[in-house]
């Protein structure tokens, strides 16, 4: 599990990456099959994935091409 705040510098590299591909939420969350209200709270830095969204993280963490820069126990 990642402490909060290597978590929140996560999201932010997420949320900047989404930002630079000029990414809305919504074009975001389809990307990662999931809802843009969950999509919102990964990129807030105030939901880390469930379980059972841990595969779509993924998939949008790959997508955006972050696969490398994902931390350890994330």
């Amino acid at each position: 599990m990642l402490t909060p705040e290597r978590w929140s510098e996560f999201a932010d590299l997420l949320d900047q990456t989404r930002k630079t591909r000029h990414l809305s939420i919504r074009a975001t969350a389809r990307l990662a099959g999931v809802p843009a209200t969950t999509v919102q709270g990964w990129l807030d830095g105030t939901h880390n994935p469930s379980p059972t969204s841990r595969p779509q993280f993924l998939r949008l963490v790959s997508e955006l091409g972050l696969d490398q820069k994902l931390p350890p126990g994330c």
